[in-house]
């Protein structure tokens, strides 16, 4: 039988509770130091002991979740690292920085203990403990093992170390964030005109043609389509503001646009877009962000 520990009893340490006691074979144990009135349900219907406090229980752990805030990491490490026993694995799902997380799996390797990155991509209120997941560090099989069983789409990050997996996770918040707040300044004024079911029937192309090209495509040809994009860009928050609705996130990319736009006004190296490559475009970005920064 594996010793899971959860550190933490909110929602995200709830969820992985229960799907631990659906997994054959483990025995499961909480700590919360103010468990809230869910934990202390369910542990009273698991038959659960719920610690308040870290001690020498710890010491059979095997896996320990932190299912914690990331600013408490480094307290609640110094909480257990004189508890568990060399051997076990930590598995850190808090949202401490990379920073932190790095330095935490150093004091862990001190301890003779074995420390994994886990990043959540998702809503846990949603997808429960099915929600994905990114994995950096050491691939340890007790953890990953346990993480499959939960039914969770899993993606280990190859040639990776702690702190990773958080900083992919922030990476792609940039994207699907900014993407919320468009969608959010748009849709409003898409009922207002008249054409939200249009507008929902339009974006199905995307669907077509799959995220992630669709970037690569977006992303290629932004250095020679700038001009255009700024533009159209331009008018879409006009239209917005026609009826008087918020156009910032809008108002932002058309400066983004035009910023690339003014770069390669005076670029002689600006990506040819049926040549080359998103990397290409990406490298030149890039190029332009560093001489920004002089």
């Amino acid at each position: 039988m594996t010793e899971i520990v959860i550190v933490g009893c909110g929602e995200v340490g709830l969820a992985y509770a229960e799907a631990v006691r659906e997994t054959p074979a483990s025995g499961l144990h909480l700590l919360d130091p103010a468990p809230a009135p869910t934990a202390l349900a369910l542990a009273r219907e698991a038959g659960l002991e719920l610690h308040r406090e870290a001690g020498p229980w710890l010491h059979p752990a095997e896996v320990v979740l932190l299912a914690t805030p990331g600013g408490a990491l480094t307290s609640i490490l110094d909480a257990l690292l004189p508890h568990v026993a060399a051997g076990a694995v930590i598995g850190d799902l808090s949202t401490a920085s990379a920073e932190d997380k790095r330095a935490a799996a150093v004091r862990c390797e001190e301890s003779g203990l074995g420390y994994a990155d886990i990043a959540i991509t998702g809503s846990v209120a949603l997808g429960k403990a099915r929600t994905p997941l990114l994995y950096a560090g050491e691939e340890y099989p007790e953890l990953i093992s346990l993480l499959k069983r939960f039914d969770a789409p899993l993606t280990v990050l190859g040639d990776s170390r702690p702190g990773d997996a958080m900083r992919v996770k922030l990476l792609r918040s940039v994207i699907m964030k900014g993407l919320e707040g468009l969608a959010v300044e748009c849709l409003p004024a898409a009922r207002e005109y008249g054409v939200l079911d249009q507008l929902w029937a339009s974006l199905a192309d995307v669907d077509r043609t799959g995220f992630v090209p669709l970037l690569h495509a977006m992303v290629r040809t932004h250095p020679q389509h700038a001009p255009r994009r700024e533009h159209e860009v331009a008018q879409a928050a006009e239209q917005l503001e026609q009826l008087d609705y918020p156009s910032t996130m809008t108002r932002a990319a058309e400066r983004r646009f035009a910023a690339t736009n003014s770069a390669a006004q005076q670029s002689r190296s600006v990506p040819e877009t049926e040549t080359e490559t998103a990397d290409a475009a990406i490298d030149w970005l890039a190029d332009l962000s560093r001489i920004g920064r002089r």
